[in-house]
């Protein structure tokens, strides 16, 4: 009954409004003799239906209005929704900006050991760390002035070396590979060793005589002997010396590597002053 009368309510409306109309023109002579009663259930009747019939349509546009207005909330929380997806998309591009930037400004406050070496900035492209090679790529080549040798260095201190070039990309031998040899000087003692890569994250400190004074937590810096880096640049800290044996020649001191290698962004690449 309620669907029909929903479904019907502009006909209903127009019959009732006729009733009425019908009903107030001649209630003076429906008021007097044998037609009274009738006209006056007529007039009863048709009140009731008519007042429920408004209530309804009250309630069906009530209920109309609301839908709207649930339908207006629902499309701004979509909007709002997406406006939060944007925001948070800029504030993680942001991020990354301010990474690079923070990188950039520690490369450029990176101090130069002497005046007569000159540098050109790389940013790392790509890491081979398996147990065998130990490498890095560089997105500066041959184009740029890179020559096979050549130091790479960080704010840290020593990173490694240029192995391989292309014209746009270099491959750089990191010092904690196994084939990395290094001239090092201990930075308290001034004790000379070579410092060479074990596969791991640690270098050992080798050709260090038993008598040689060394200790756990001195500083080893590059020596400027080998032709690739200048003197001074800090190679990593002393983490072990092993009591030397009756009768053995050398000591075994093992080197924890400054330059955190995971971390690394930005290099600074060694291209001319060598010694």
């Amino acid at each position: 009954m309620w669907d029909w009368l929903v479904k019907h309510h502009r006909h209903v409306i127009v019959v009732l409004i006729l009733i009425i109309t019908f009903q107030l023109a001649y209630s003076d002579i429906f008021s007097r003799g044998p037609l009274w009663g009738p006209s006056k259930f007529l007039f009863a009747a048709g009140s009731s239906v008519l007042s429920g019939i408004a209530g309804g349509v009250n309630g069906v546009r009530g209920l109309w209005n609301d839908y709207i207005a649930l339908v207006h909330v629902k499309r701004k929380n979509i909007a709002l929704k997406n406006q939060l997806a944007v925001l948070q998309m800029r504030v993680k591009v942001l991020e990354d900006v301010e990474i690079k930037y923070r990188n950039i400004l520690n490369v450029l406050s990176l101090p130069v050991p002497q005046k007569n070496f000159s540098y050109v900035t790389a940013m790392v492209s790509g890491r081979d760390m398996n147990s065998i090679f130990r490498s890095m790529i560089v997105d500066k080549g041959v184009i740029d002035g890179i020559k096979r040798g050549d130091g790479v260095i960080s704010t840290a201190g020593v990173v490694g070396r240029i192995i391989r070039l292309t014209q746009h990309a270099a491959d750089v031998l990191l010092l904690t590979d196994g084939g990395s040899y290094i001239d090092g000087i201990d930075e308290q003692t001034r004790v000379r060793g070579i410092a060479n890569g074990t596969g791991r994250d640690k270098l050992e400190f080798m050709y260090i005589l038993s008598g040689d004074r060394i200790g756990v937590g001195d500083t080893i810096i590059t020596g400027g002997k080998d032709g690739v880096f200048p003197e001074g640049l800090i190679l990593g800290t002393v983490t072990k010396v092993k009591p030397t044996p009756r009768g053995w020649l050398f000591k075994d001191v093992s080197i924890r590597p400054a330059v955190d290698i995971n971390k690394l962004n930005y290099v600074m690449i060694i291209t001319g002053g060598r010694p």
